[in-house]
């Protein structure tokens, strides 16, 4: 859930504000809120009384993207069909979606534009409707706007598409909406932000998903491999990785078999060779976590089942739907049961309604899933950034904590920490508990004060140095 608390902080900010991007000063470690803003601004404009209804706005876009399947079977002539039928099954039961639509983030909105993107290229090469490359510029436009994995999908889309057809249409469309975006929507701001987050995880891309202080080079424990780890664990990674892929989609098994080289198929392939370049080829692994692609192939597999019209009596068939139907309930089953397993957390509520009514600020927050949430609920300042610019002072403490404890909270004017114990509890040993008094303590949180603090703006001098195009020589 971590994508939705700063998204709502965002929104809140936004129309306080009134503009957007907003700013966030509460994140220390961001410079400025450059993420591809089109998503913000739309949930700034909803009102408190929709908002309420969070899940309720997930659910609804995500059933957008299934009336697109249904409209898509309708305009190419196909009536309700055991094609239409599977395609719609496909779609309501992709674990991926189980697992990622209960949250408000901007990854549902990206793919309802490449899904429509993807539709419109469709109907320019298979039908010749020359008067779909005005809504694909627009529609490019607003893409590269909204979020960076679609955008990095849709390129390697278009390069496949010009391929295939032997055109430079798909290329030019690009380069032109890029030019568009540059000149109208400050898009020279959310590109740097995009080439500073790419450059980040390829140097850290073995980090991901590491432990942030046992795979620390300050703290960390010998030969410790977190189990949430991507990359970089040998065999153990690579089988991880794909079992995640087809856990994701199972059906991605059936399109495999049946496969059929048409514009979907195309597409399906493209894609395909996407996730697997961005799980396993070292060049790759920056442009994101590759079986989280899958959330995109979802509504393209439907596509592709539709218009190719497969032939699903066929004995093998039958078999081959049985056995990932059993694939797909069982996948379904461990991603529901991880989503119930986060349970309301007495403690972590108790903890935050300490902080919140304190006088606590400029909090480090262990570990670096909570900080959104802690900052939504508190409005306190806190130790983290990792969505806008900014991550060339976020790399010394993430993904891996690789500065003393003692002098991130002396550099940065630090006057909290806020603690799950069980995340790291040698902290009590490798830290200097001689600086601090605790403030609270339950079972499994504690929140410690730094003795003698006094609030205030800081930032290193090596941080401004990392931005000194925006600080100049600014001495804080």
């Amino acid at each position: 859930m971590v994508d939705q608390w700063y998204w709502l902080k965002y929104r809140d900010a936004a129309r306080k504000q009134k503009k957007c991007p907003p700013e966030l000063p509460e994140y220390l470690l961001e410079v400025k809120q450059w993420y591809p803003p089109f998503f913000g601004c739309f949930l700034s404009i909803l009102p408190d009384d929709i908002l309420n209804y969070s899940a309720f706005i997930t659910q609804f876009l995500s059933f957008f993207r299934l009336i697109l399947i249904v409209l898509f079977g309708k305009l190419i002539g196909i009536e309700f069909s055991t094609s239409i039928f599977v395609a719609i099954m496909v779609y309501l039961t992709a674990p991926i979606l189980i697992y990622y639509d209960n949250q408000i983030n901007s990854r549902i909105f990206g793919s309802i534009l490449l899904d429509i993107l993807i539709l419109f290229f469709f109907g320019y090469f298979e039908y010749e409707l020359s008067y779909m490359l005005l809504p694909i510029v627009l529609l490019t436009i607003l893409l590269i706007l909204t979020h960076k994995m679609s955008h990095q999908l849709y390129v390697f889309l278009l390069i496949g598409l010009s391929v295939f057809y032997t055109s430079l249409i798909p290329i030019f469309i690009y380069i032109f909406a890029n030019i568009i975006a540059f000149l109208f929507f400050n898009y020279k701001n959310y590109l740097k932000h995009h080439i500073e987050i790419v450059k980040f995880w390829h140097r850290n891309r073995y980090k991901l998903g590491s432990h942030q202080f046992y795979e620390s080079n300050i703290y960390g424990k010998k030969d410790f491999v977190h189990v949430n780890r991507v990359h970089g664990n040998g065999l153990k990674s690579v089988i991880k990785k794909l079992s995640l892929i087809i856990g994701m989609l199972p059906f991605t098994i059936f399109v495999i078999f049946s496969f059929e080289l048409n514009f979907f198929g195309l597409v399906f392939f493209m894609t395909m060779l996407f996730i697997l370049l961005t799980s396993f080829v070292d060049k790759f692994l920056c442009l994101g976590s590759g079986n989280l692609y899958t959330y995109n192939l979802v509504t393209i597999i439907s596509f592709y089942v539709i218009y190719t019209d497969i032939y699903f009596a066929d004995f093998t068939n039958q078999i081959l739907l049985l056995i990932i139907s059993v694939m797909t309930a069982v996948s379904i089953f461990k991603f529901y049961k991880g989503l119930k397993n986060k349970s309301r957390d007495k403690d972590f509520e108790d903890a935050i309604d300490f902080l919140k009514n304190s006088d606590l600020d400029r909090v480090m927050v262990i570990p670096f899933q909570l900080p959104d949430e802690v900052t939504y609920k508190t409005s306190k300042k806190v130790f983290w950034g990792g969505h806008g610019y900014g991550f060339l002072w976020l790399e010394p403490y993430f993904p891996v904590m690789n500065v003393k404890i003692e002098k991130a909270m002396k550099d940065w004017n630090l006057g909290a920490i806020f603690l799950k114990k069980d995340y790291w509890r040698e902290f009590f040993e490798k830290v200097n508990m001689n600086l601090f008094h605790v403030a609270f303590e339950n079972e499994k949180y504690i929140i410690l004060k730094v003795k003698n603090w006094k609030n205030g703006e800081k930032i290193p001098q090596w941080a401004i140095k990392k931005y000194s195009d925006i600080f100049g020589r600014l001495n804080v």
